[in-house]
């Protein structure tokens, strides 16, 4: 659901020790609710030149992403059709002075993101928002409850400098 994503994506909370990385979708559900959809599964690494940062094909698997509970785990997989899609790429990205963009894969899909970036430590720590409909992810509704178009993701990535 909402998920993605982010992407992927992208469900964690360790921001703080190093090299650890995940992936925390937050969706939000009309007519009220929330909540989180989060993976540690997330591969890749980010550089740092100087001010700016690169980053190349990191990867999330989304059939990792835990909601909390199984029944939304189970609809969640089915709307990401993960036995299809398994995973969400954030195929490149950089970015300088806290602002960053990219270019997201999901369900085949790619798209231009954008969004906040900072380096804490070991780790850089993203946050963007990204409309799962223009990713194929529509009309998701479960007993009079749906899921806003929008999500936003915070991923973890370990952060190293260029040589």
């Amino acid at each position: 659901m909402r998920v993605l994503f982010a992407s992927l994506v992208l469900s964690l909370g360790v921001a703080s020790a190093a090299f650890a990385s995940e992936a925390v979708v937050d969706v939000v559900l009309n007519p009220m609710g929330d909540f989180k959809a989060k993976t540690a599964d997330v591969k890749g690494e980010a550089i740092q030149k100087g001010d700016e940062v690169f980053a190349q094909n990191i990867v999330v698997n989304l059939k990792s992403l835990k909601t909390g509970v199984e029944l939304r785990d189970k609809h969640t997989q089915k709307h990401l059709e993960t036995e299809k899609y398994p995973e969400a790429v954030l195929i490149s990205a950089s970015g300088k002075g806290g602002k960053g963009k990219g270019k997201l894969k999901i369900r085949g899909i790619e798209k231009d993101v954008e969004g906040t970036y900072k380096v804490d430590g070991q780790n850089l720590i993203a946050d963007f928002k990204v409309n799962i409909a223009e990713y194929g992810i529509k009309d998701i509704n479960y007993m009079g409850v749906g899921v806003e178009d929008e999500v936003a993701l915070h991923v973890v990535v370990p952060v190293k400098s260029a040589k």
